[in-house]
């Protein structure tokens, strides 16, 4: 049994408040944490295989994982980009055929004007199905990346409810990339009739018709990087139209590490410089056979047609290889700026 005084105290000691933690045990939030990303985030679910490890990457690292991420599900991207470039040259095939048929019976108003329907036509499909290929390659790499699983016909179906939105983006940041380079077009062929009537001389033509190149040339390469991650947004982050434009540019201009090749916009330059480069590579390996058999055959369309199907077969292998680097740089701008990383552990917890 306990005396009186001791239980008066115990209960004293037990309603009386916590002491408060001192102020520099507080812990301070980070910069992206006080005005944290408000769009949607990659849904939580549980992995199935463990992907690749997510942390900050440089511009070598995410070359290599790039080779490796294609390496790994080289099937399942090079077809997704092959359905597009493969109808395309069946369609461009038939088109030769059709207007060598025209030719040898002769041609018509009616069959002329048949002719620009079709390839009009033709023109608007190749369109949406090589945006909806760059959407559902971007969705493929992605999981692969995130380590979830995904496949050639759930990476398309994924794309069916944001396809209009990636469309729509898209061409509107085409129309707004080539709206001043235009305009400037504009003002060079009303001005230099009026320069030449003036009698300036042909020196102040050519300084104007440089000046406003640099200008088309600069302007179009500032939007071009700004807007460069546009259709990640669209189809990783469910943005659209000119939500997504902010977002990329937000994201682009981003300050995440000190250097001048370390800025993203020249970091996404230098990646796309040495894809470009890769790309070459690609279809020099891929054009010599091509073209030592139409060296040897002429005559022969057979040489023709093989050295057209390589072209294509190229063309998707540097396109997939550039399209997976540009994909992890958008995660690596997102891992140093707003802590990526750390939100796929917590969903996780």
């Amino acid at each position: 049994m306990t005396s009186p005084a001791a239980a008066v105290s115990a209960s004293q000691a037990a309603a009386a408040p916590a002491p408060a933690r001192p102020a520099a045990a507080k812990a301070t939030p980070a910069p992206q944490e006080k005005e944290p990303y408000p769009g949607a985030e990659r849904r939580a679910k549980p992995r199935v295989h463990p992907g690749l490890e997510i942390h900050p990457m440089g511009v070598g690292e995410i070359l290599d994982r790039s080779f490796r991420l294609l390496r790994k599900h080289f099937m399942l991207f090079f077809i997704i980009l092959m359905i597009p470039q493969g109808t395309f040259f069946l369609a461009n095939k038939g088109m030769q055929v059709y207007a060598q048929g025209g030719v040898q019976q002769g041609t018509s108003p009616g069959m002329v004007v048949g002719y620009a329907v079709a390839v009009l036509f033709a023109v608007v499909i190749m369109m949406v199905l090589q945006f909806w290929a760059q959407g559902a390659l971007i969705y493929a790499v992605s999981e692969t990346y995130l380590g979830h699983e995904t496949s050639i016909g759930r990476s398309y179906g994924a794309m069916r409810s944001r396809l209009g939105r990636l469309l729509g983006t898209m061409f509107l940041m085409g129309f707004l990339i080539m709206l001043v380079p235009g305009l400037l077009g504009i003002v060079s062929a009303i001005a230099v009739p009026i320069i030449t009537r003036m009698g300036l001389g042909g020196s102040t033509t050519g300084i104007l018709m440089v000046a406003l190149m640099l200008i088309g040339i600069v302007w179009f390469f500032h939007l071009l990087l700004n807007w460069l991650l546009v259709d990640k947004v669209v189809v990783l982050e469910g943005e659209g139209w000119r939500s997504a434009l902010r977002r990329s540019k937000e994201l682009m201009n981003t300050r995440t590490e000190p250097g001048f090749w370390k800025r993203p916009k020249n970091k996404a330059g230098l990646i796309l410089f040495l894809g470009f480069l890769i790309g070459i590579g690609i279809h020099l390996l891929f054009q010599t056979p091509g073209l030592i058999m139409h060296w040897l055959m002429p005559s022969s369309t057979m040489g023709l047609t093989i050295q057209q199907i390589l072209n294509v077969v190229a063309t998707s292998l540097a396109t997939v290889f550039t399209a997976i680097a540009m994909i992890l740089y958008y995660y690596d701008i997102r891992l140093r700026s707003e802590g990526f990383d750390l939100k796929m552990m917590a969903k996780h917890l």
